[in-house]
């Protein structure tokens, strides 16, 4: 009984003609067409439609002319290479196309050239050279990517995943909007070419499908922060390198977690120790956390010119350093400034000075990114006599920076019995600042996490007190609340560690990263001003003048006082000098917060490496796996065709090579000497044989071969598996050869 019943048409594209590949590079570059809010002008994208078209175009001229496909694939490849050089070699290549060591030097010095532009810049970015050239040769790769699953994995509809990628870029960088008509124009068109893959003309669910695409692209876009989605969190940026906002300190122990620390600045400084970099004073201790005082930038304070530091008598002796700073991936409202700085040259009108939170010079308008200025400061450098005479001042008022409201009695108490035996303040502050360095405490980014303590305010203070176990902001945060609750005026800075030392004579620097991120707490002391001091064990070192006095208050300096005597092995600091954090052998906290960085780098690397591998094995036995299932899926009059080259692809992948050009029967004999090797072998042969006549029916006697072709097909695929050794099975899953050859034979068989 005839089924009389109407069935949709199917409309066959003929392998190897120019629909699929036309259709695949308007939608790339239609891909490529939501990245314009990211660059300024469409220069960049004329320029990487042609390296796109030069690759998949060129191929498919090779393949027009009977070329085999990875053949093709590589003839393109090199096409769009000699036309990518011919934008970048700038005159230094032959004939504008083949590299020389000048060009390999130039795309070297674009690659620094992006790179600095990519940092520094906010979107949308002017195309400079570099920036030119880091996106035509990204477009290079992604047009070979293409080509390579489009033509020689015979899956067109799977070059979208690069599209998708592509597309997803400006979700990711803050402050740019995505445009939602390329986005709409790139899923139509992946519309037609999903059909010119399949074979089917569009449906209306299939456009409905495409719309309903673009509907819940739109939605999740608009309602998932993915701009905000960065190493850290903060006043935005790239989600390259450092950023940190109005507050810092808050996410400062994910800052210090991120893993593979990146170079934020790096600085020349009259000091050969380098200084300690400031970004802000936290001075409101609302009993919960740490926080800058409020305060805009005072429009009469000029940059010139800062506001004295307060509270330094004229007498006691300072340095004067120079600081020639150049920031990289650094994107903060407040400027890195060694301090007391007194003046700041090379930074426009939009960074002002805020006298409320500490001298700090902030912009409420830009970032730090790209900055290059010199700081010059005037750090003290106290005789001990003049620490002695500072100890009979009064002082002002400051009670905001004593307010204790909410302390736990246990950290009071501490605190009282840490300078019990101190003569004064400073002494008291001294002892304190030994009480966490050369005591039990411990340096640890990941115990506060695991414990549940993690943070600034007086809970995670309490906590730290009695675990001993934190990081920078831990043991600031506790050293200056124990301060206030003596009577010393404290407040918490938040900046950078002096960083690593690089170069030697004219071309020695300092390199900052975000592993130097750094909190540290600053005392008030009449005559001295605000002094920094270095509880964290393992990091940093202390001023060499932060040693006891002995003396009381009120005591005038004795002639023997006022000679600045040398100290002695007991009094002498217990830390060398390197400003960095030490990694010495005897030092364990040192040594294990280092390996401890050391062994997240060595993770984080590893995760890359699995997950790269884990790609090129998936990927190809996914290919293999899509064009099976396309083949299982054709309709007559094709049905036996598609078996057959399902059970030759099979045989090549297994290894089996019969000539170039092979009939079918030739291919057969060769598919049946493999047969003969394993068990079973006279049910897969009769199935090989029943397969090839149902092929040469249906190719040559216009009687459509039936489903039993598949059943075939599959009693041969499972004979010449069992008859291949294991490793053959393994090559041919992981590493199908029949994605990179065309099939042996049927050449003369077309659909």
């Amino acid at each position: 009984m005839t089924d009389a019943s109407p069935r949709r048409p199917v409309v066959r594209v003929p392998a190897g003609t120019w629909q699929p590949t036309l259709v695949a590079w308007l939608v790339f570059v239609a891909a490529l067409a939501s990245l314009q809010p990211l660059f300024v002008g469409a220069g960049w994208w004329l320029a990487a439609t042609s390296v796109s078209a030069a690759v998949l175009g060129v191929s498919l001229a090779a393949r027009r002319l009977r070329a085999p496909s990875w053949v093709a694939w590589i003839v393109g490849a090199v096409a769009g290479s000699a036309l990518t050089c011919a934008f970048m070699s700038g005159g230094t290549a032959v004939l504008g196309v083949i590299p020389t060591s000048a060009t390999l030097q130039r795309v070297r010095d674009l690659a620094d050239q992006a790179e600095a532009a990519i940092v520094a810049e906010s979107a949308p970015l002017d195309v400079s050279d570099g920036v030119l050239a880091t996106v035509l040769v990204s477009v290079l790769a992604a047009s070979i990517i293409i080509d390579l699953v489009s033509s020689v994995g015979q899956l067109p509809a799977f070059s979208g995943i690069v599209a998708v990628v592509v597309l997803a870029v400006p979700a990711f960088v803050p402050g740019v909007t995505t445009s939602w008509p390329a986005v709409a124009v790139t899923v139509l068109l992946f519309l037609v070419l999903l059909a010119l893959a399949t074979g089917r003309r569009p449906t209306v669910g299939g456009l409905v499908g495409g719309v309903a695409a673009v509907a819940v692209a739109g939605v999740l876009t608009a309602t998932v922060p993915l701009g905000g989605v960065a190493p850290l969190s903060g006043s935005g940026g790239s989600g390259l390198g450092l950023a940190t906002g109005v507050n810092p300190i808050v996410d400062l122990g994910d800052d210090l977690r991120r893993g593979a620390p990146v170079t934020v600045l790096t600085y020349r400084s009259s000091d050969a120790d380098g200084d300690y970099l400031k970004l802000v004073d936290l001075v409101d201790f609302s009993g919960r956390s740490w926080s800058p005082a409020e305060g805009d930038p005072d429009p009469e304070a000029s940059l010139d010119s800062l506001p004295a530091a307060p509270g330094i008598a004229d007498g006691t002796d300072r340095r004067e350093v120079t600081t020639e700073i150049d920031v990289g991936s650094l994107r903060s409202p407040y400027l890195p400034l060694p301090v007391p700085a007194t003046s700041v040259e090379g930074v426009d009108d939009e960074w002002g000075v805020v006298v409320e939170s500490g001298v700090t010079v902030r912009s409420t308008s830009t970032g730090t990114q790209g900055l290059e200025y010199t700081v010059e400061s005037s750090p003290v450098d106290p005789s001990r006599e003049q620490v002695v005479a500072s100890l009979a001042d009064e002082g002002a008022a400051m009670a905001e920076y004593l307010s204790t409201d909410g302390v736990p009695q246990s950290v009071v108490d501490l605190a009282a019995e840490v300078t019990a035996d101190t003569p004064n303040a400073f002494d008291a502050a001294v002892a304190l600042q030994s009480f966490f360095r050369d005591g039990d405490f411990v340096y640890s980014e990941d115990t506060p996490v695991d414990e549940g303590y993690d943070g600034s305010g007086l809970d995670a203070v309490q906590t730290f007190l009695q675990v001993r176990s934190g990081y920078c902001v831990h043991f600031a945060s506790s050293m200056a609340v124990m301060a206030r609750t003596i009577g010393i005026p404290s407040r918490v800075a938040v900046g950078f560690l002096p960083g690593e030392s690089t170069g030697f004579g004219a071309d020695a620097e300092r390199r900052v990263s975000s592993d130097d991120l750094h909190t540290w707490p600053e005392l008030y002391f009449e005559g001295l001003g605000w002094v920094p001091f270095e509880p964290t064990v393992g990091l940093g070192r202390p001023q060499s003048y932060l040693q006891p006095t002995g003396v009381e208050p009120t005591a005038a300096p004795s002639a023997d006082d006022a000679a600045t005597p040398t100290p002695s092995a007991d009094d002498a600091p217990a830390e060398s000098a390197t400003p960095t954090p030490t990694t010495d052998a005897t030092d364990p906290t040192a040594s294990g917060s280092a390996s401890g960085q050391a062994g997240r780098g060595l993770e984080a690397t590893g995760l890359i490496v699995v997950a790269l591998l884990a790609l090129v094995l998936v990927v190809p036995s996914g290919l293999r796996a899509g064009r099976r299932r396309r083949r299982r899926s054709v309709a007559p009059p094709d049905v036996g065709l598609a078996a057959w080259r399902e059970v030759v692809d099979t045989g090549a992948d297994l290894g089996v090579a019969p000539p170039h050009g092979a009939t079918p029967t030739a291919t057969a004999r060769a598919l049946a000497e493999r047969l003969a090797r394993g068990q079973g072998a006279e049910e897969a042969r009769l199935a090989l044989d029943r397969l090839v006549s149902a092929l040469q029916t249906e190719r040559f006697g216009g009687v459509a071969a039936g489903e039993s072709a598949w059943s075939d097909a599959a009693l041969v695929v499972a004979g010449l598996r069992s008859s291949s050794t294991s490793r053959e099975r393994l090559v041919a899953r992981l590493a199908p050869r029949s994605l990179i050859a065309p099939s042996p034979a049927g050449n003369g068989l077309t659909a």
